[in-house]
């Protein structure tokens, strides 16, 4: 049997199941459980199995119990992140990413993906440059359900989301947003409501 890791509010989770691993995963009670899972396709097969823990977005969720063969910790403050973009997960390849699970910054995933996050207060907007490269880049754009869950109509945060040469879109909490864009280019997201805004972007090839 592996670790028994209990992760609470805030916490971020990657595994790269690699060849294969065993996985468990359990809500701590009887309340309804609410996080977020991201899955990414490696860019090569027969990985080494490995496993990290983020402590990253703060996103409401209930405690949950994890049974891992793997344990390490890193931390990012909200501090970190007010009004800032800070790099959670970045290519295992990318420079200054250490892949030890005892190092420092970002994990690393076998994908050409790196994943930012920020608390966005409200009025404020956040810049953000697409990285120069020689493909066309793509990015997702994810607010945060920190007002707690809603499978309704979107509630909560607000932002406002521009790019050069597209129409201005409105997300709220739980909404997403894809965009192709030309190496280089930037975009900006803006908090339009009342409250702090937990926003997701995703950049990958």
């Amino acid at each position: 049997m592996g670790n028994v890791e209990v992760l609470k509010r805030g916490d971020l989770q990657m595994t790269s199941a690699g060849t294969g691993i065993r996985h468990s995963e359990k809500a701590h009670g009887a309340s309804p459980v609410h996080f977020l899972q991201i899955w990414s396709l490696p860019s090569q097969a027969s990985l080494t199995p490995s496993y990290y823990t983020r402590y990253a977005l703060r996103v409401r969720i209930r405690p949950l119990l994890f049974l891992t063969f793997f344990y390490s910790t890193r931390h990012f403050t909200d501090e970190e992140k007010k009004d800032n973009w800070v790099r959670l997960v970045a290519p295992a390849d990318a420079p200054g990413v250490v892949s030890d699970r005892e190092g420092s910054g970002p994990a690393p995933v076998h994908s050409p993906l790196s994943l930012h996050a920020s608390l966005i207060s409200s009025g404020t907007t956040l810049p953000y440059t697409l990285a120069h490269a020689s493909t066309v880049r793509k990015a997702y754009v994810h607010v945060a359900q920190t007002s707690g869950y809603n499978s309704k109509e979107a509630s909560g945060a607000s932002v406002q989301v521009s790019a050069e040469g597209a129409d201005k879109v409105v997300l709220r909490e739980g909404d997403g947003l894809y965009i192709v864009g030309q190496p280089g280019k930037e975009l900006s997201v803006s908090n339009i409501g009342d409250s702090v805004a937990e926003v997701l972007l995703f950049e990958m090839d």
